[in-house]
């Protein structure tokens, strides 16, 4: 080591360029060193995201950066195991893209083995870095994912994907899992497991403290560059150290190895995904393909997340929150496809309120149509009730009998009393769900003579 001048062999390189020593040991590798790097390496540590700023050679890894497995892992099969790798990845701690190349050393010593670690960083996203070494796998992936595109039922395409992900990476188990921290819910919008294998649908093992899990994974994938990889011991033992909880799961699980990367649209988080249970010499193509893989899905997810969003917003009555007419005539489309289904409808009319509008204004008004649409809530079923005009409800029963709508008819009107509401009301039955347009006529018909006798009335 001392005959080689490894400060001229970084000088060569215009990026910033280090050499790194791998300690050899039987068991994998024991201590990783920063041999020596060139001006544009030993000045990278000046910047923000390092533990110390002044370098000096030879000095073991972790007293410059944070302990990072990935790195780790990659300086091991390079300079242990000779293998060329690559790595364009965006660390959450340095908010840059980042250019890697792991390049094997032939100069060895009896307990040391060396690679060159060439890095360049760069705030602008380039995708023909994503290009990686391992064509069949980019193009296996790039063909999965883009079937996504003009799909006509997304989820069963997702589906579809993490079947060829799973396939594609010799792995039992695809998994992404949606995350919404407003609600602390986890959603999981596809899976795909290996039926010979061992492993249960996702469902198994989400249990009631599974979120708190998961909320931990951000600050081990930040710690490790861009994604965490398990695929030994040593890499199980951090993760035991770190993340009893989630250690204590995994193994609940079986997993014996997993890669998990953080999806986003853009800089908004959606989740995450996984492949577990895979052989773990591809452990760096597999790394690459969902590098790849989420960058592409993040987008995609996102765009349709956002026109779930946009058609729910469209769905729904912003005064009261429940669903409008455009819903009603969604949900009775469906109820359409289910003949021979007992069907109830009832039409609902707020008695009064354009004397409350004309006396104490729109607010006061508005005001009411809430009360009233609570009311109704504290009756029905919520996803059966829509506001379909200024003061006109109608909530539809499926599989309901003439007793069971009178009952509800009879609270309705018991509740709406002490909340200081009054309802003019009328239903319709039928045993043909084809017959819902006469439904509506007949239902809307009696709700007016019951207005008309309330106001005859009062």
């Amino acid at each position: 080591m001392d005959n080689v001048n490894f400060k001229q062999l970084c000088n060569f390189f215009r990026q910033t360029a280090c050499v790194v020593s791998i300690e050899k040991k039987d068991d994998g590798y024991g201590e990783i060193r920063i041999v020596d790097g060139n001006d544009a390496y030993v000045n990278s540590f000046k910047g923000e995201g390092y533990v110390k700023h002044d370098f000096v050679p030879n000095s073991i890894y972790t007293e410059y950066l944070e302990k990072n497995l990935n790195f780790e892992e990659y300086c091991y099969r390079s300079a242990v195991k000779k293998e060329l790798l690559h790595s364009y990845a965006y660390p959450e701690h340095f908010k840059v893209w980042m250019h890697m190349l792991f390049v094997p050393i032939a100069y060895e010593t009896e307990k040391l083995a060396f690679c060159l670690y060439i890095m360049e960083m760069n705030e602008i996203f380039n995708p023909e870095l994503l290009a990686n070494p391992n064509g069949n796998m980019y193009s296996n992936v790039l063909n999965t994912t883009l079937q996504l595109s003009n799909t006509a039922d997304f989820k069963q395409s997702l589906k579809n994907v993490t079947r060829e992900i799973r396939k594609n990476c010799k792995a039992q188990f695809c998994c992404i899992l949606l995350v919404d921290d407003e609600k602390k819910e986890l959603t999981v919008l596809a899976e795909d497991r290996d039926l010979n294998g061992n492993k249960k649908e996702m469902k198994y093992y989400m249990g009631d403290n599974f979120y708190e899990i998961v909320k931990t994974w951000d600050d081990l994938i930040i710690r490790n560059g861009n994604c965490i990889i398990i695929d030994d011991d040593k890499k199980m033992e951090y993760i035991k150290e770190k993340d009893p909880l989630w250690y204590e799961s995994l193994n609940d699980g079986g997993i014996k190895s997993l890669v998990l990367f953080k999806l986003k649209s853009g800089k908004d988080p959606l989740g995450y995904m996984w492949v577990s249970d895979f052989k773990v010499d591809d452990t760096p193509s597999i790394k690459e393909a969902l590098e790849i893989t989420t960058f592409i899905l993040g987008s995609q997810i996102g765009n349709y997340l956002l026109l779930n969003k946009l058609t729910e917003l469209s769905s729904i009555d912003f005064l009261t929150g429940l669903h409008n007419r455009n819903k009603l005539n969604s949900y009775m489309n469906e109820i359409l496809a289910s003949p021979d289904e007992d069907i109830a409808l009832i039409f609902l009319d707020i008695n009064g309120l354009k004397k409350v509008n004309d006396r104490d204004g729109h607010l006061a008004g508005d005001s009411l149509i809430r009360r009233a649409a609570n009311t109704l809530i504290g009756v029905f079923p919520e996803n059966e009730i829509f506001r379909v005009g200024g003061d006109e409800f109608v909530t539809i029963l499926r599989g309901a009998k003439e007793q069971e709508v009178i009952d509800y008819i009879k609270l309705l009107k018991q509740r709406a009393k002490k909340n200081d509401v009054s309802f003019a009301i009328g239903y319709a039955l039928t045993d043909k769900s084809q017959d819902m347009e006469r439904l509506l006529r007949e239902a809307d018909a009696k709700m007016y003579e019951d207005k008309r006798k309330f106001y005859k009335k009062n």
